[in-house]
């Protein structure tokens, strides 16, 4: 509670009494009370999703205010995956935001499962990101699949000697449990590699490219650096030529506002270039 009271600058006998005030308004009781702090209720919950769609539809009300003649005028709140974020988006919205001026599109970029909460409560208004997932109130349109593959650098001079002795560079949360990739690499024959681990898949790739050793990546995200030449994929025996782990990249919004323009266009748009 002080750590909220400081956080919207108010004292905290403020804070408590307006939560008091608001759960008699609203005659539900919003907050547990904890012998450490607070947390919401099932219908506090509610509450605060409402708020979060309310301030957004605000926000999108004045933009649409000033601008009555634009159909694309308004805001819109959009979550990614932190890859997707680095080797889509920005070329995306360098095409895109010019077409129209006034839309306001706000961006978050974060962990596929931290974005599709965020989704759920109603803190984003659409996401971009891995596996989303159809709810009751969630609709999802599958944009690709994508594999996992092994990479090696076109440098001449890396870090290690022969290839067959090359460590392997990956990140183990971004596809399966260490158990399964540990069963994969021993069917591959690869379990008695040296294994770098990192905890985003930029820094495999970067790492990979500058030859200290094999990487793991999707293609989507090794696909940048494959056509500079400064990536090549692996055939290796027992890897199937599509790759290991397939996985989908899809765009997830709430039901509710499935016919809204502006999502629509964002879809149609993000759809076409990926």
């Amino acid at each position: 509670m002080k750590k909220a009271s400081e956080a919207v600058f108010i004292t905290q006998p403020s804070l408590s009494k307006s939560i008091k005030v608001l759960e008699e308004v609203t005659q539900t009781e919003l907050f547990i009370r904890l012998p450490r702090g607070v947390k919401l209720t099932q219908e506090g919950e509610i509450l605060h999703q409402y708020c979060h769609e309310l301030f957004a539809g605000l926000r999108d009300l004045e933009k649409k205010l000033d601008n009555s003649t634009d159909p694309m005028a308004g805001s819109l709140r959009a979550g990614t995956y932190d890859s997707i974020g680095t080797y889509f988006w920005p070329k995306f919205l360098r095409e895109f935001l010019p077409l129209y001026p006034n839309l306001l599109l706000e961006m978050s970029i974060g962990r596929s499962k931290a974005m599709q909460e965020k989704l759920e409560v109603g803190e984003l208004d659409l996401i971009l990101v891995i596996n989303p997932r159809t709810t009751q109130n969630i609709e999802v349109n599958i944009v690709k699949k994508d594999y996992f593959n092994f990479y090696t650098s076109t440098r001449k001079k890396n870090a290690y000697s022969e290839l067959d002795q090359a460590p392997l560079i990956l990140m183990p949360d971004s596809f399966e449990s260490g158990t399964a990739l540990k069963d994969k690499l021993s069917s591959m024959g690869l379990q008695n590699r040296h294994i770098y681990t990192t905890s985003s898949l930029e820094s495999v790739k970067e790492l990979t490219a500058n030859g200290i050793g094999i990487g793991f990546l999707p293609s989507l995200v090794a696909e940048e650096h494959v056509t500079k030449g400064s990536l090549k994929k692996l055939s290796l025996p027992k890897v199937p030529k599509k790759g290991l782990f397939e996985h989908t990249i899809g765009l997830a919004y709430q039901k509710s506002r499935a016919n809204n323009p502006l999502i629509q266009t964002v879809v149609e748009a993000v759809k076409s270039r990926l």
